[in-house]
C-alpha cells in the first residue's frame, strides 16, 4: 500500500469530541484534587491586584479622568479614555458641581444626579447596564473599590463611559483609580 504522505503521519482515528453548549454552574467549577476542598474562601474587600515578582516591573498609581460639563439632561455622553500602558483598575470616583452657581439645588447625594455605564475595549461590560452613580461610584476619600484582583487593563485598551445628567447644568467629573505596571526599557546603556 502507498501511503501519500509517509507512513509516520498515519494516525488511528480520534474519539469524537463532546462539545457543551452551555455554560458549567459554579458548582461545576469546583477543584477536582482529592486531597483539597472544592473551594477556598479570600477576602474580596480591600481590593488586591497581583504584583509581578519581577524585580524590573515597577507599579505607579495613577488617576485617569474624563467628564461632561452642561450636558443635555436624560442624554447619555460617551467618553472614552485610552490607556498606554498595561494596569489594574481598581476604584471608580465621580463628582458632582452645578455650572449655574446654585448649589442649593443638590440635595442628598450628588451622585443621585447621573447615570453611568461602564465597558470595556472588547465590549465586556464592566458594570452591566446604566445605573445611577452612586451604586458604584465612591467620591476621594471614600472610593467605591472592584473588589477581589480589580479589572485588567491591556496596553492600548479603553473604557468607553456613558454619562447620563439627570438634570442640566452639571459638571460630572469620573476618575479610574488605577494602578500601572511599568515594564523595563527597551534600550541599554553602554556594554
Amino acid at each position: 500500500m502507498v501511503y501519500p504522505y509517509g507512513r509516520q503521519n498515519m494516525q488511528a482515528p480520534q474519539q469524537p469530541q463532546q462539545a457543551f453548549t452551555q455554560m458549567p454552574y459554579a458548582q461545576d467549577m469546583g477543584g477536582t484534587a482529592p486531597d483539597q476542598p472544592k473551594f477556598v474562601r479570600a477576602p474580596f474587600y480591600p481590593t488586591a491586584p497581583f504584583y509581578s515578582t519581577n524585580e524590573t516591573v515597577g507599579y505607579q498609581s495613577r488617576y485617569y479622568s474624563t467628564g461632561i460639563v452642561n450636558g443635555a439632561a436624560n442624554t447619555e455622553q460617551l467618553q472614552r479614555i485610552q490607556f498606554d500602558l498595561p494596569a489594574r483598575l481598581i476604584a471608580i470616583n465621580a463628582a458632582v458641581q452645578t455650572t449655574d452657581g446654585n448649589i442649593a439645588r443638590i440635595v442628598g447625594d450628588p451622585l443621585d444626579l447621573f447615570l453611568i455605564s461602564l465597558a470595556y475595549t472588547t465590549g465586556d461590560q464592566i458594570l452591566v447596564g446604566t445605573r445611577i452613580a452612586s451604586t458604584v461610584c465612591g467620591s476621594g476619600s471614600e472610593p467605591a473599590e472592584l473588589g477581589g484582583t480589580g479589572y485588567a487593563i491591556n496596553t492600548g485598551a479603553s473604557m468607553s463611559i456613558g454619562i447620563t445628567p439627570l438634570f442640566a447644568n452639571l459638571r460630572i467629573d469620573v476618575v479610574l483609580v488605577c494602578l500601572e505596571m511599568r515594564g523595563s526599557t527597551n534600550y541599554s546603556i553602554g556594554g
